[in-house]
């Protein structure tokens, strides 16, 4: 590899096309298709990301700079070797599962109608197998048991061994799962639904809110500012609760109540899901505890700007990844928070900045290869093509739709 060489579009076959539409109607309906064509693997789950030469789910032979995943951000994670230099395959699968079913939910609303219900059932399913399928795991290192949720490097018929995970993807599951059940489940459904979200409840409570990720254990109590675990957890057990209302999860709820100062981080972005994460969980707590409304506000007040800087700046991480998607996501739920503050027209801007094939890569296209951090330089994370983006922007559109900010 020359360092001197920058980030290209690296694919030449047709499909994804060069350019995804004219207009965001015309970029919604190839950003579906590439989800469907690429990123839903034969189990319903969506992976995180695919080699961006071959479309496809990274091979072990396609990662040829990082054998048994040395040199990778999973190097010394406790995770088997095999997976390690395929992890980008389903790094951050609940994430984009759960923003997809946001988006498809989103989409119900702004058309009234449920024509892709299947879609998301099967979405639903599949996170359903998984968390069986880790419930199943005996308790060792970071995970295991009932309400674990890991990564699934292996795919999610195999969670043996897959000892790590983070609160984000707990977090968009969770947004996802709710968002399913308020707007497609039945009756059936929505006990299965709660039993799950019940079930990381309990986890992370019984586990004093820990876990391990990248072979290091994250205490996150004791963390000087996290945002985005600090209003998930606000908002899970403010959820749990209000399914299954007791004593523990009220605790829960208190116990980050005392830890608030995490939801006012000092200083400037750091990466945007950190923010962004924060204001779809504020934005679900404005309804779980409108008692605290004005505090939900407050806290949207000071994450918002943040978002906004994310993509503005590009300082520090955010200069390397492709935000507009995020952003345009991400600020929907601050201008529900916030309807006054026109987040909804700069979410409007951000989607409209995207249709073209190389803006949907995890690092952006341009970059000098020696600006990348050596674990970004190699073959198994350079050229990612991400799923995330796609789903950030889909959800993006359809939340914008709804509010009749976008023409059909």
């Amino acid at each position: 590899m020359n360092t001197n060489e920058t980030t290209r579009d690296v694919f030449d076959g047709k499909f994804p096309p060069e350019n995804y539409g004219r207009t965001p109607t015309e970029v919604e309906l190839t950003v579906q298709q590439v989800i469907e064509r690429h990123f839903l693997d034969e189990d319903g789950i969506l992976l995180n990301a695919v080699n961006g030469q071959t479309m496809q789910p990274y091979r072990t032979e396609d990662v040829k700079d990082r054998v048994d995943g040395v040199g990778t951000y999973v190097e010394f994670s406790k995770i088997p070797r095999e997976v390690k230099p395929i992890w980008a395959n389903y790094e951050n699968s609940g994430q984009v599962s759960g923003v997809y079913l946001c988006g498809l939910c989103a989409k119900a609303r702004a058309t009234g109608n449920l024509d892709d219900r299947g879609d998301a059932a099967g979405v639903v399913n599949a996170i359903e197998k998984l968390w069986k399928n880790a419930a199943a795991v005996k308790f060792s290192l970071g995970g295991g048991g009932k309400g674990w949720f890991p990564k699934p490097y292996g795919g999610i018929r195999h969670a043996e061994g897959m000892h790590e995970c983070s609160v984000d993807q707990y977090c968009d599951v969770t947004l996802g799962l709710q968002s399913y059940y308020q707007t497609f489940a039945d009756e059936e459904e929505k006990r299965r639904i709660e039993e799950i979200v019940i079930s990381f409840a309990d986890w992370w409570y019984d586990h004093d809110f820990a876990g391990v990720y990248l072979g290091e254990a994250i205490w996150y109590k004791r963390l000087d500012t996290h945002s985005m675990a600090a209003s998930f957890f606000l908002y899970l057990f403010a959820l749990a609760n209000s399914w299954s209302p007791c004593r523990k999860f009220q605790h829960g709820f208190e116990i980050w109540q005392e830890l608030r100062g995490m939801l006012f981080p000092p200083g400037e972005a750091v990466w945007i899901c950190m923010n962004g994460l924060t204001l779809d969980c504020l934005e679900r707590l404005v309804a779980l505890r409108p008692d605290l409304a004005d505090y939900w506000r407050s806290i949207a007040n000071h994450q918002a700007p943040l978002v906004v800087a994310s993509v503005e700046k590009q300082t520090g991480l955010n200069r390397m990844y492709e935000l507009d998607g995020y952003a345009a996501n991400y600020l929907m739920a601050a201008h529900r928070i916030l309807p006054h503050s026109d987040y909804d027209q700069r979410a409007r801007q951000y989607l409209e900045r995207v249709s073209r094939r190389e803006q949907f890569y995890h690092v952006r296209r341009g970059l000098q290869l020696s600006d990348l951090q050596p674990p970004m330089q190699g073959d198994d994370y350079r050229d990612m093509f991400s799923a995330e983006v796609h789903v950030h922007w889909l959800a993006g559109y359809w939340k914008l739709r709804e509010i009749g900010a976008l023409n059909s």
